[in-house]
């Protein structure tokens, strides 16, 4: 959700702008609405981006497999050789880049799930642009009342300026939801991890013998 980081810079300072300076309202209003078209032009690029990628992740992940199924197919010839280490490094290939495809597979669903959102944000941040652009005068009354002392501000006032400033705060949460992910070690995380690549070692080893016991029933039925 990174793509978003300027237009929700755009979004607060140009709210930030239409409460605390004493400039037109309506200046700013319509400014506001150049500023953001432009960042959603941009957002829309960076989204096309993120699609291409997740199609080709799915791309790679698929030839994978192919690969994956060429090397049982080699896993066979060699048992009907009666070369059974031959069979098993082959098979051993084949968990390692059947790994690979789920792995790359997993990362084009997460792509594709990431650009439906930002898709679906951008839509409706295009909604309220339209509101803002169609609404300008009626907002800019709406700006000097705000400006006025006592008032409680645009963000309570309902309308776009609610709507925008919840976007925007919505935006931070999911940006700071991948920077967590991104970022996160605690101190045991590499012990971890090493004993988890140990299991997945172990098992694999024996996946790998009980495929091989599968394929010589296979082929001696």
């Amino acid at each position: 959700m990174g793509i978003f980081s300027r237009l929700n810079t755009v979004i607060k300072s140009n709210l930030n702008s239409l409460v605390d300076k004493a400039e037109d309202p309506e200046k700013l209003i319509g400014q506001t609405v150049i500023d953001m078209k432009q960042e959603v032009k941009r957002a829309k690029r960076e989204l096309v981006s993120t699609m291409a990628t997740s199609k080709r992740l799915d791309k790679e992940a698929e030839e994978l497999r192919d690969e994956a199924e060429s090397w049982e197919h080699k896993a066979v010839l060699a048992l009907r050789q009666g070369d059974d280490e031959l069979a098993r490094e082959a098979l051993r290939r084949k968990a390692k880049v059947k790994k690979k495809a789920d792995e790359k597979r997993q990362q084009a669903l997460q792509q594709a799930s990431a650009a439906e959102e930002m898709k679906d944000t951008l839509d409706r941040i295009e909604g309220k642009i339209e509101e803002l652009e169609a609404r300008k005068s009626s907002f800019a009354a709406q700006v000097r009342r705000a400006r006025e002392p006592g008032s409680t501000g645009l963000a309570s006032g309902g309308g776009a300026f609610a709507e925008l400033d919840r976007m925007a705060g919505r935006i931070d949460e999911l940006d700071a939801e991948v920077e967590v992910h991104s970022v996160l070690e605690d101190p045991g995380r590499a012990n971890l991890d090493a004993k988890f690549a140990a299991l997945e070692r172990s098992t694999g080893e024996t996946a790998v013998e009980d495929e091989l016991s599968a394929l010589k029933r296979k082929l001696d039925d």
